[in-house]
């Protein structure tokens, strides 16, 4: 009487763990199992232990003893339709898995499997940064503009072709703590695959001025490189003086016109002697 006492207790058991793990929550790396908790006897009384598994197989009553025991952060059972959890991690990213719990009294009496739930953890986040771009080169100056030469690096590092630049200058030399106060310039263009050669040219400058440049490349996921070498180079005087068009000989003296350019020095003709042949 007592083995059919068992029986009828053990799949009533079974029958009221049939709603656990009806819920989850899912991250890369590990799954959240939610469960209401049966009791002891059937629906009366505190259980004594859980017993949660987890494999990358369907699990089923015949396979459960083989699938994975997870027993860290396990709560011990609570009153019977109390809300349990627990978290299993260190899970692999973008993998399905499955999972089963089955509960014990005290002697220890074991019931049925829970209904089987399945997760598939998320992709697992992208925390690798393109790589700085080390040859960043200043390849012609002019009064007002500075053309840039660079070699493209890749979203993770060197691999992949990252997202977007960030290109900045500044009349003074560049660094990762005054970065944000450097002009950022606009219509870069878009990275292309690593090792490539890139170029942009930079306008509206102000000539006999030296400017620093430098880059930051980001991927799709907002990683940003750390900044590139800084270039720099000095915008050159190429405006020369306008000419005088107007010299002539007078009397005693030489009459000449300037164009209007500023900062330019006017000649100076001197005649120390002037001779009148007859």
């Amino acid at each position: 009487m007592r083995f059919r006492s068992f029986v009828l207790s053990a799949a009533l058991l079974s029958l009221a763990m049939s709603a656990t793990t009806s819920m989850a929550q899912v991250t890369h790396n590990s799954v959240t199992l939610n469960w209401t908790t049966p009791g002891d006897d059937s629906l009366l009384g505190t259980a004594s232990q859980f017993d949660i598994r987890f494999s990358t197989a369907q699990i089923t009553a015949a396979n459960f003893a083989s699938a994975t025991r997870w027993t860290t952060g396990v709560p011990a059972p609570a009153a019977s339709g109390t809300n349990q959890s627990a978290t299993v991690s260190g899970l692999s990213p973008n993998t399905t898995y499955w999972f089963a719990i089955k509960t014990a009294d005290e002697v220890p009496n074991w019931a049925g499997l829970s209904n089987v739930l399945s997760r598939t953890t998320l992709a697992a986040p992208d925390l690798i940064r393109p790589a700085a771009i080390a040859n960043l080169a200043i390849t012609n100056a002019t009064e007002r503009t500075l053309a840039l030469g660079w070699a493209a690096v890749g979203d993770d590092s060197l691999t992949g072709t990252a997202t977007t630049y960030d290109i900045r200058y500044s009349t003074a030399p560049i660094t990762a703590a005054n970065w944000g106060a450097a002009t950022q310039v606009s219509g870069e263009p878009a990275p292309s695959a690593p090792g490539s050669n890139q170029t942009f040219t930079i306008n509206n400058l102000n000539r006999q001025t030296t400017y620093y440049v430098a880059i930051r490349t980001t991927d799709d996921a907002g990683n940003a490189s750390a900044i590139s070498n800084v270039a720099s180079a000095t915008t050159p005087d190429q405006t020369a003086p306008s000419s005088i068009s107007n010299l002539a000989v007078g009397f005693m003296g030489v009459v000449w016109s300037l164009g209007a350019t500023p900062a330019v020095e006017a000649p100076r003709v001197t005649l120390s002697h002037v001779r009148r042949n007859s």
